[in-house]
């Protein structure tokens, strides 16, 4: 069972770092980089609003610099990274595809195995256009949606074959969080 907490996730008692975002944090915060380092976590990519409990993350697809895959997000893949937000907060993911081949992205559950393609998101409005054709190089989307119920879910690439290359990460939405956090997915490489 995972709990989160302001210092960090605790799985079965071993804490393991995340990056929390504080109240307030968001315009002011520093810009990200062209690229980040695969494996690194730059907390530029998730702001919070306490007063409207709005959280706001940037997912990149195909982000390059040391990434393992252009089947990536945000650097990342099959799951070693993981989104914690509020539930019932407002979740507003700014979708960028930064790789030649077209992506998308959809919430999925986070248990079984992996469909081959998107189509199913397991939040309603939690999918980009064009969910399994993908949006093409340098396309952008906006998903909004409410962050319930609670539970684990993974943010996947709809693009036939390309969620079972790797290009998952985990999403949790948990009832204990006040604020968002980021952390690489206990157990990953």
């Amino acid at each position: 069972m995972t709990i989160w907490s302001r210092l960090g996730l605790a799985v079965m008692g071993f804490a393991f770092p995340t990056v929390a975002i504080a109240q307030g944090s968001g315009p002011g915060a520093a810009k990200a980089p062209a690229q980040v380092a695969a494996g690194a976590i730059d907390p530029s990519w998730l702001s919070f609003d306490a007063a409207t409990r709005t959280v706001k993350f940037k997912l990149i697809a195909g982000m390059t610099g040391g990434a393992k895959s252009p089947f990536n997000f945000n650097g990342f893949t099959s799951g070693e990274f993981t989104l914690t937000v509020p539930q019932d907060a407002t979740v507003v993911i700014s979708f960028e595809n930064r790789d030649g081949t077209p992506h998308s992205a959809e919430v999925i559950g986070g248990d079984g195995p992996l469909p081959s393609m998107g189509g199913n998101p397991a939040i309603p409005r939690a999918y980009t256009k064009q969910a399994t054709e993908g949006i093409a190089q340098f396309g952008t989307d906006l998903l909004r949606f409410k962050a319930s119920p609670a539970g684990s879910y993974r943010l996947f690439c709809g693009v036939p074959g390309h969620g079972q290359s790797g290009m998952w990460i985990r999403f949790t939405v948990s009832p204990q969080a006040n604020a968002p956090a980021m952390a690489l997915t206990p157990g990953s490489p």
